[in-house]
């Protein structure tokens, strides 16, 4: 890790090129794109954050794309950035295996997300239709050996100098991040001011909190609500947990262990002069078990 630090080019804004940069902000953010809440009386703005770095390289485009099977090379031209060339993903990063694919998922399903997108995977309305097919056939492991140039000219031929290679955090040895905690933050800026009214760590590092070190925070995706009284509401760890905050002081009042990671944004509704918060518990990024359900609790 030492080594490829110190062969990094660790300049802010880096441009991409042959050798790695680090990148912090992340790829992700910092801030993400579960939103910020706001007091809009008061001028405050509530935001969490990932201290995540990542990498940024380029290697030269291989050639030889051009003599594979249509859909294989359709899908190093769109996919291996986040699926990686031999569709094993990085899910730690959230991007899934395809591997097996015919397994778990019926052709249209991936049609349609390949068309739409789905969770971070942005969607590809403009793949000419057959390039789709042949893609859904390599998918699908139905593909048929013979080269795109026995097909004829495609736009999978095109080629350009160079190309990313991933999405890659920087870790060390252990897989934790190759910097110094904490890994996820929570803020309060008063947007007066541009001050930090408050900073604390946001979430534990489930690995490290066996060991009975606290206080690391930990990557983090969904966004938080506030109350007029003065809380804060926020899921969003890879820790599992639902927690409310004094959102004058960042103190932890409150948290509940989730049936899984709720990487959403919480929402808050009044039933029969009742006051509810109800998040969605879909787990499955940053390593998590898969969840299901969503929980509503009332407010006392």
């Amino acid at each position: 890790m030492l080594e490829l630090f110190r062969a990094s080019d660790k300049r802010i804004y880096a441009p991409p090129g042959l050798e790695p940069a680090i990148l912090f902000p992340g790829y992700d953010g910092a801030a993400e794109w579960g939103g910020a809440s706001a007091d809009p009386a008061k001028g405050i703005l509530y935001v969490n954050s990932n201290e995540m770095p990542w990498m940024l390289q380029m290697r030269v485009a291989d050639k030889s794309i051009g003599d594979l099977p249509m859909g294989q090379g359709i899908y190093h031209k769109y996919c291996t950035t986040c699926h990686q060339a031999d569709r094993n993903g990085l899910e730690s990063s959230g991007f899934p295996s395809l591997v097996d694919l015919q397994l778990r998922k019926e052709k249209a399903e991936v049609r349609s997300i390949i068309r739409e997108g789905k969770g971070m995977m942005t969607g590809f309305p403009d793949i000419p239709e057959p390039e789709i097919e042949a893609l859904l056939r390599y998918l699908f492991e139905q593909e048929a050996q013979h080269s795109v140039a026995e097909e004829g000219p495609k736009s999978v031929t095109e080629q350009v100098p160079y190309i990313h290679t991933g999405y890659n955090k920087f870790l060390d040895s252990n897989g934790l991040p190759g910097i110094a905690p904490p890994w996820g933050t929570l803020h309060a800026i008063d947007l007066n001011s541009g001050e930090y009214l408050w900073t604390i760590p946001f979430g534990e590092t489930p690995e490290l909190l066996e060991k009975g070190i606290r206080g690391t925070g930990t990557e983090n995706y969904g966004g938080a609500v506030i109350t007029e009284n003065g809380l804060l509401f926020i899921g969003a760890t890879r820790d599992g947990y639902f927690r409310a905050f004094d959102r004058f002081t960042g103190r932890l009042l409150w948290e509940y262990k989730l049936p899984a990671a709720a990487f959403a944004t919480p929402a808050m509704y009044q039933v029969n002069g009742k006051q509810y918060i109800a998040i969605a518990c879909g787990g499955e990024k940053l390593g998590t078990e898969k969840g299901n359900q969503i929980i509503a609790l009332a407010l006392e």
